[in-house]
């Protein structure tokens, strides 16, 4: 079968499992293989890997949604705080 590696596949393993893979193979199938520091190997699928992708992303966009509420929400309240010291 063959195989490949390349870097974004070593920030992939991290951004997903967050470690640092010893080694790490893309098979031509799509599926991407990785041996962990404690050296438990791990085989996941392209739709499996594409799965946790979307989750990440989705917990991405809900995170950065709720700063921006808050940022928003804090203006507001120093708006307020401010009209109320000038009268």
């Amino acid at each position: 079968m063959d195989k490949s590696k390349n870097k974004n596949d070593a920030a992939l393993i991290k951004k997903l499992f967050d470690l640092a893979p010893v080694d790490w193979a893309r098979y031509a199938d799509g599926s991407l293989a990785f041996i962990s520091p404690t050296g438990q190997k791990f085989v996941y699928s392209e739709e499996s890997l594409q799965k946790m992708i979307d989750q990440e992303d989705q917990k991405a966009a809900v995170a950065k949604a709720a700063q921006k509420k808050a940022a928003a929400a804090k203006k507001s309240a120093a708006k307020k705080k401010s009209a109320a010291k000038k009268k």
